[in-house]
């Protein structure tokens, strides 16, 4: 580090020897220091070595325009765009908010905290914010959905219709008569409910009749409402990249 006035006074030789060697030393350095130079000039470099920035004198000597960060520990540096203009404008505004993915902010933007376990969502009108469920509470390697879909049991009751058998639908059948006779001693008569062991009776059948056929009956049926549980449980473990929001300084 060497800082110089870059005034050459009339001295003797070892003194002028060393003060040309401090200045040019200064030169090769940039001016490096903690603080700036005590003479500046136009367009002058200055290493900030407390902040490590890159600096050049702006033309009316009057500030200092920042020209690059550096990373002395990681031996790269960044260029201070905020500085730069294109059309008069900032290539990359202060203010400007952005996303790394990384876990510090890089040079020239500070990190910010507000948001924090979010998930991302691009809209075409105003950005905003929303939502109450943080991202690893909504996407975890295991949830369970239950429940019923009513709260009624299941009824199933009913009746057949009344139906008359018609002649067709009885199975073919006789019927046999036992039929009285006048008898030879005076002519009584006997009944089919009398004794026939001691009285002749005329035994007659009659023709068949019916058809065997089938039938239907009609049915009503009512029920009720019924319910259904379930439960199953799935996986949401989706895979993620966690992101910074950065805002340019």
């Amino acid at each position: 580090m060497a800082q110089h006035d870059y005034v050459i006074a009339n001295q003797t030789f070892p003194s002028y020897r060393n003060d040309h060697n401090n200045s040019l030393s200064a030169v090769v350095s940039k001016n490096s220091g903690v603080s700036e130079p005590s003479t500046t000039y136009a367009y002058q470099w200055w290493y900030d070595t407390t902040n490590d920035i890159l600096k050049i004198r702006n033309a009316d000597n009057d500030a200092w325009i920042n020209f690059a960060s550096f990373d002395q520990s990681n031996d790269n540096f960044s260029l201070t765009v905020q500085d730069l203009t294109v059309n008069g404008t900032g290539v990359i505004p202060s203010g400007t908010k952005m996303l790394f993915q990384q876990t510090s902010a890089p040079i020239g933007f500070t990190k910010l905290t507000t948001h924090n376990n979010k998930a991302l969502r691009v809209v075409s009108g105003t950005a905003s914010t929303g939502g109450t469920n943080s991202f690893t509470n909504a996407f975890n390697s295991s949830k369970t959905v239950s429940g019923t879909t009513g709260t009624s049991s299941v009824t199933i009751s009913g009746t057949t219709a009344s139906h008359t058998l018609t002649i067709d639908q009885i199975p073919s059948h006789t019927h046999t008569i036992n039929e009285g006779r006048t008898q030879g001693d005076g002519g009584n008569l006997y009944s089919s409910g009398d004794d026939t062991t001691s009285s002749p009776f005329i035994t007659q059948t009659s023709s068949e009749t019916g058809g065997s056929e089938g039938h239907t009956h009609n049915i009503s049926v009512t029920s009720g409402s019924h319910s259904h549980s379930f439960s199953d449980s799935f996986n949401l473990d989706v895979q993620y990249v966690d992101l910074i929001i950065a805002e340019k300084d």
